[in-house]
């Protein structure tokens, strides 16, 4: 990728500021989450809006809730949730942003068979829209744009932070068994 433009935001109004200049100068916008890739290819006509910066995560453990900024990745929530108990419905990775996995729908591989879909515990999301306002969209403020979000991941406009259920957990077993190929005629017997 080799962008017009790197903004490194660190909180709403950098994000904000950053689609109204790209708006001005007929740019387009790539975002990058966390560090899988940006939305969108980012070549010389596009503003490139990085959000590792922004990182701040709130937990209401009494009503198990969290709200994370875009650049959070599942590691530091699972550190930040685990300390009350609760955890967040993560991906297989620690470095996997919060934010992108949920709005791609997000199948915990640890506990999603008993929880659902991530998405499906979004309660707010926070997002500047191409006019470069701000907006807390959720199913009763601006349903549409909230819905549009949860299933479309980019397009829509850049999300800034998103508020979410966390669940309890005091104990987690998970993981895989690996046997050698010369094994596997025990294996299936067993």
């Amino acid at each position: 990728h080799r962008p017009a433009l790197v903004v490194g935001a660190t909180n709403a109004a950098d994000v904000s500021e950053a689609v109204m200049f790209a708006a001005r100068k007929g740019l387009n916008i790539a975002v990058l989450n966390t560090g899988h890739g940006p939305t969108v290819a980012a070549d010389a006509d596009t503003l490139m809006i990085t959000m590792r910066r922004m990182a701040e995560i709130a937990i209401d453990a009494e009503n198990h809730w969290a709200r994370v900024d875009a650049g959070v990745r599942f590691g530091q929530l699972v550190d930040a949730a685990a300390t009350h108990g609760l955890a967040p419905l993560p991906g297989s990775s620690p470095g996997v942003g919060v934010v992108g996995y949920t709005l791609s729908g997000g199948a915990s591989s640890t506990m999603g068979r008993k929880y659902g879909w991530a998405a499906d515990h979004v309660a707010e999301i926070d997002v500047v829209t191409a006019d470069g306002e701000l907006h807390s969209v959720s199913t009763e403020f601006e349903s549409e744009l909230f819905g549009a979000l949860l299933g479309g991941k980019s397009n829509f406009g850049v999300v800034v932070a998103m508020k979410f259920a966390l669940f309890p957990v005091t104990s987690l077993y998970a993981g895989a068994l690996f046997y050698s190929g010369e094994h596997t005629g025990q294996v299936l017997q067993a």
